[in-house]
């Protein structure tokens, strides 16, 4: 890799299963081209929104595609980051997908594919200027997870699976989570949980107008995340977002304030601090498109 070519810029592609952003970075990681389509479901289709996007993002930056050092995918499901394959991305129709090497073969450039949280914890980093932070970044959308860096590299367990924390149970009896167990951080604070919950009270509620008793159910779900993302990895920040934050931030502070609660009966948790370590990202940001194109830089990892 010449030095040329590791300041060339590099074009991030955010694949959800609504819409795909794509955006452009220059060699100093500023944003030169930004573009939303409409996500195609199934395999063909995201290839298609994808190639498409990107064409949109090179033509905004008066670009080639022989002109960047690298593309960057993060997209939802199980991601082999070595291979570029995604496996069983439910949302969109995907069984399996070996996207890398469909969009590589396209684009004519070496693309890099990562699962979109895992993406999204190095736009969080990017954000905050800490790209050597010991950071957890929590999503809290239909579901929970989350990706952990250590000194700004991706922690990933076999198969790319660390970051499954929305299936650990927190709290006995609050209800069966789809994984089979009973309690799991997913059933309070994922949003497919809540919105069945909300739907069912008389009169229905939505997110921007939380009962107390429901708002505090979820902060207690939040709460469980931020502890437990601290005492596995020990993250000095943990940045909480996805579209149960962005819809209702409110729970942030909720979560502080439960986690204050307990520490109030523990010099451990007092000594921790968790409450300050609470990051709430901006809702207005690129933080996942942002994380793409720095996994498709040739030097990630």
């Amino acid at each position: 890799m010449t030095p040329q070519h590791a300041c060339a810029p590099t074009l991030g592609i955010d694949i959800g299963g609504s819409k795909t952003q794509g955006i452009v970075l220059d060699g100093q990681s500023r944003i030169v081209a930004d573009r939303v389509r409409p996500t195609e479901p199934g395999p063909d289709g995201v290839v298609a929104t994808a190639l498409a996007t990107a064409a949109d993002c090179l033509r905004l930056a008066g670009l080639t595609a022989a002109d960047l050092g690298g593309v960057g995918v993060g997209i939802p499901g199980r991601v082999d980051h070595r291979t570029g394959v995604v496996h069983t991305a439910v949302n969109l129709g995907i069984g399996r997908l070996p996207l890398a090497e469909r969009l590589g073969a396209a684009l004519g450039v070496g693309v890099r594919v990562d699962n979109d949280v895992k993406a999204t914890a190095l736009g969080a980093a990017d954000y905050l200027r800490t790209p050597d932070a010991d950071l957890t970044y929590l999503n809290f959308g239909t579901g929970v997870s989350a990706a952990t860096l250590s000194g700004g590299v991706v922690v990933r367990g076999a198969d790319n699976l660390a970051g499954e924390i929305g299936h650990f149970p927190v709290e006995p009896g609050a209800g069966r989570c789809g994984c089979g167990q009973d309690g799991c951080i997913e059933v309070l604070a994922g949003g497919g949980r809540i919105a069945t919950r909300l739907a069912g009270l008389m009169p229905p509620a939505s997110l921007t107008e939380l009962p107390a008793a429901e708002a505090r159910r979820i902060a207690r779900g939040i709460a469980g995340a931020v502890q437990l993302a601290v005492l596995a990895h020990g993250s000095s920040r943990v940045a909480i977002g996805g579209g149960v934050i962005r819809t209702a931030p409110g729970l942030a502070a909720l979560a502080g304030e439960l986690l204050a609660e307990r520490a109030a009966h523990s010099e451990f948790l007092t000594s921790l601090d968790l409450p300050a370590r609470i990051i709430v990202l901006p809702a207005d940001h690129p933080l996942a498109a942002i994380g793409a194109a720095l996994v498709g830089r040739p030097s990630a990892a």
